[in-house]
């Protein structure tokens, strides 16, 4: 599949990124598409539209996409693509096109030819005009210090928001790219290479001023360049946390703790997984257990915090945890659980502990009771409900386990696929059609919920179909089209039909036009099509003749 050559450099090599980072989800491929979600800051479906196997288009929702043809979204999904074709042998292979592969060979072939004498000369003269290329090779001399080289290195991670950033210290969406690239580059090349001498210390430090730093930016990353940061720094956190002295460790749980008291904005989650991801010595534990009791008891004292409900969940959370982990008594355990039953978390927990402990009735009736007592919080309710059913499960209580899944499935978490598998599973085939058949129509009464998912899963095309033709735009059909063309190809071509001339009623810019023109051909690959696209393009001709953008793309399409 030839397709690099559609993509600037920096728009593949960033998606390059984002495929190694593992950003692409839910791959799926057909002989005429491929569709995929790639996360990031958010998450944004792609389509890629194949013709005899080769690239022939696409389309994604970033925002960047409706100003450019190509975007890094689209680069990621394809390198995932190229991936799966390959034997597993083959799949790190692959490579990133980048203008600096050739100056690479050519500066490896130069080195093997110098002289001693002159590279000598040449590190002289180069390291005397770039302070971080001095780091770099004093790091590689084994020759650093933390009190001398600590301020050049967090001095570098300023000169990143200080030189992307605009007057008012905005870093806008286009500077963000650079400042992304820039970021990923110390990180490679000044902080590795730190890591690699073992100098832990100094590495903490540094990650430690970024992550103030990006908690504070002002940036539109729309493109996801602070999670494309995060997630390169999480390798190098993991290197100090596990290998570091214990002085280091000591240090990094200090500052966790100290943190974690503050108010943060988008580094507290990265920060809370370090600290209860690590930390697993005997010692650690204890002082988590502490740590966990005393910021619960501290945020209870101030129920007027904005975030005050957040906040109890979460140290309540993190307590209980710790109190397993650190193997407290039976006895504390229950008296602690007693005494906070007001707090569903506690009613979860409390009801695992009893269900582990052999007392399955007390468990379903702390369960049963904590379900009346957050009516008004969906998401604590459909957890109760879920350990509810799974628990009725654990007892062989099959009739009322088959009524939380139904509640589960028809009120607190509408169609979910794994649920509506479970529930199937649970009962006979010959009996599951009049059921489903039921259930489908108690699910569709819920505002706004998705049942797509589940025709597919059970095969019923007809549903399928008029949902997909009832949906605003074409997301649906493209997704589903595979599946529903073999059967209902003139329906579909009437959806495309109907959907495209609809677009076309407002004006756009070239790209809305190229757009509009990529329908086309793919409605060409229908029975029909060709009657239908020279019927749409003559009709645009009549209504929108002085649309000359539109007119010229119109002209390049090959019948």
């Amino acid at each position: 599949m030839d397709w690099e050559d559609y993509f600037p450099t920096a728009i593949a090599e960033r998606g390059y990124d984002y495929y190694l980072q593992g950003y692409v989800t839910d791959l799926k491929r057909t002989k005429t598409q491929i569709t995929a979600m790639v996360t990031g800051t958010q998450d944004y479906g792609v389509v890629i539209d194949l013709a005899n196997g080769d690239f022939h288009g696409g389309a994604c929702e970033c925002p960047y996409d409706n100003s450019h043809p190509y975007c890094k979204h689209m680069a990621a999904v394809l390198y995932q693509a190229m991936a799966a074709d390959k034997p597993a042998s083959q799949q790190q292979v692959s490579k990133a096109p980048t203008s600096f592969d050739s100056l690479e060979q050519t500066a490896t072939k130069l080195v093997e030819r110098a002289t001693d004498r002159q590279v000598r000369d040449f590190l002289s003269v180069v390291l005397a005009h770039d302070k971080h290329l001095v780091q770099l090779f004093r790091t590689v001399m084994g020759e650093t210090n933390v009190v001398t080289d600590l301020p050049e290195y967090l001095a570098s991670v300023d000169d990143l928001f200080d030189t992307n950033a605009d007057g008012g210290g905005f870093i806008d969406y286009d500077a963000a790219t650079d400042f992304g690239d820039e970021a990923l580059t110390l990180l490679k090349e000044e902080v590795q290479p730190l890591v690699d001498h073992g100098e832990y210390g100094l590495v903490f430090q540094i990650l430690a001023h970024l992550m103030l730093k990006i908690d504070h930016v002002d940036i539109d990353d729309s493109d996801g360049e602070i999670m494309m940061i995060m997630s390169a720094s999480d390798d190098l956190w993991e290197a100090v946390l596990t290998k570091a002295d214990a002085d280091v460790q000591q240090q990094v749980f200090d500052w966790l703790c100290k943190q974690l008291t503050k108010s943060l904005n988008i580094i507290e989650d990265t920060l809370d997984d370090l600290l209860f991801t690590y930390f697993k010595t005997p010692a650690f534990i204890d002082a988590k257990l502490v740590y966990t009791a005393k910021r619960f008891r501290a945020v209870q004292k101030h129920p007027d915090l904005w975030d005050y409900d957040w906040q109890i969940k979460k140290w309540l959370k993190h307590y209980l945890q710790m109190m397993s982990a650190a193997h407290v008594p039976d006895k504390q355990i229950i008296k602690f659980c007693g005494a906070n039953l007001a707090i569903p978390q506690v009613r979860l927990f409390y009801s695992q502990f009893c269900l582990q402990h052999q007392d399955e009735a007390h468990a379903v009736q702390l369960l049963k009771d904590g379900k009346k007592l957050v009516t008004d919080d969906p998401s604590m309710l459909a957890e109760l409900s879920r350990q509810l059913k799974d628990a009725y499960q654990q007892l062989g209580e099959q009739q009322l386990y088959r009524q939380e899944l139904w509640q589960l499935l028809t009120e607190y978490a509408p169609a979910e696929e794994m649920l509506f598998s479970e529930l199937k599973q649970s009962y006979p085939t010959t009996d599951w059609p009049a059921v489903r058949e039921q259930l489908l129509t108690a699910i569709a009464k819920n505002s706004n919920v998705d049942l797509k998912p589940l025709y597919v899963q059970e095969n019923l095309l007809n549903p399928l179909l008029k949902a997909v033709v009832a949906a605003d735009g074409l997301w649906d059909l493209r997704i589903y089209e595979p599946l529903l063309k073999p059967r209902f190809s003139d329906l579909l071509l009437a959806k495309y039909d109907h959907e495209v001339r609809k677009m076309a009623t407002t004006t756009g810019t070239r790209r809305k036009y190229q757009q509009l023109v990529g329908i086309l051909k793919r409605m060409l690959a229908y029975l029909a099509g060709k009657s239908t696209v020279q019927a749409i393009v003559h009709d645009w001709q009549q209504q929108y003749p002085r649309r000359s953008a539109m007119m010229d793309e119109l002209s390049r399409l090959n019948w």
